[in-house]
């Protein structure tokens, strides 16, 4: 069931640093009156997540009702001591999929039933301090009004282990609607990017920081391309988990094939995960463009024709585009044999 929303004002902001995305966060946490709610694939026991998880603390002990959502395996660094210190000042903590094939890759917050987070980001210090790869590129929407109660029943479904099948669109176009793994029996992540490449009528620009897609999506890129829509995919020099980095050489060279514009952008790390369809739709949220994202883990991806949105998204944008360029034959070659690719493509 839907919470009941204490405002129906639709607002709607792109934050596309990670220093902004955190400040802006914490401000909307410092400010909580009734109800926290996050979830998050990873949760570091570092930096940023120990003033995270001091800041819930001290909302709980105020009598604000904190719950959290983290999966086993992406928060396996979570330390017992954080996660007593937290729950010992009442905080909820529910721990989803953990080893196992699925996992909750998701990435959300909902404040006092009234203020959504959907986007990329985890709770960890390289999304501010960077790492060895460099600064860290990402995004999340911030934004208000009825689609603040799909977001919530996703999170409540999420808490209490159970899935949300049916379909909860939002009424109006304008507002971002939201689209979730389960949502219509399942299949949500593949539908939603059969519709963003279908819909392309000139242009569209994917950020991904993993790009392992299934057969059909590069055929589906190649019809678009064919049909005069500019195809650009941009996508981090390197991988942060290093193993992936000779698979994906093998689908970029794939993608070039293909005639798909490939954008590599050099010595700092994209991890937003976004479509940018004609500059008046914007796509983005949790999943990545491979198989896992789209058949395998829970995530949540959300939609928006805001015309401010867009304009922020475009502006990222081209600042991507500017720092990257295409991919030398280095960042095509692949060490691995294609019959051991071809055998990871459904769940890498």
């Amino acid at each position: 069931m839907f919470r009941v929303m204490h405002t129906q004002t639709h607002k709607q902001w792109l934050l596309t640093r990670p220093s902004a995305i955190f400040s802006t966060l914490i401000s909307d946490i410092q400010h909580a009156r009734t109800c926290i709610d996050m979830e998050f694939y990873i949760f570091e026991d570092d930096k940023i997540g120990g003033v995270i998880a001091n800041l819930l603390c001290r909302k709980s002990r105020q009598g604000v009702r904190v719950r959290l959502v983290v999966d086993g395996f992406g928060s396996r660094a979570m330390s017992r001591d954080i996660r007593h210190s937290m729950e010992s000042s009442g905080v909820m903590i529910r721990q989803s999929s953990g080893w196992g094939q699925r996992r909750n890759h998701r990435k959300a917050v909902i404040i006092d039933d009234t203020v959504g987070y959907v986007g990329g980001i985890n709770i960890a210090d390289r999304y501010v301090l960077g790492n060895e790869l460099g600064v860290w590129h990402d995004v999340m929407l911030r934004f208000t009004g009825r689609s603040v109660a799909t977001l919530a029943a996703i999170f409540d479904a999420d808490y209490s282990g159970c899935n949300i099948s049916k379909d909860m669109a939002n009424e109006t176009a304008i507002l971002p609607t939201l689209y979730w793994s389960e949502c219509n029996g399942g299949g949500c992540m593949r539908r939603l990017l059969h519709d963003v490449i279908d819909s392309a009528e000139r242009s569209i620009t994917f950020t991904t920081p993993y790009f392992m897609p299934p057969e059909w999506v590069i055929c589906k890129l190649s019809k678009a391309r064919e049909r005069g829509v500019r195809v650009r995919i941009i996508l981090p020099e390197r991988c942060d988990v290093w193993a992936l980095n000779d698979i994906t050489r093998r689908h970029i060279a794939d993608a070039v094939t293909q005639n798909i514009d490939v954008m590599m952008l050099r010595g700092a790390f994209l991890h937003a995960k976004m479509a940018v369809i004609d500059s008046k739709r914007v796509v983005l949220g949790s999943a990545n463009l491979d198989s896992r994202s789209l058949s395998v883990n829970s995530e949540i991806m959300l939609s928006t024709i805001d015309r401010g949105v867009c304009s922020a998204a475009t502006r990222f944008i081209n600042y991507l585009s500017r720092h990257a360029t295409r991919p030398a034959d280095a960042d095509k070659r692949c060490r691995i044999p294609s019959f051991i690719v071809n055998m990871l493509r459904p769940i890498m």
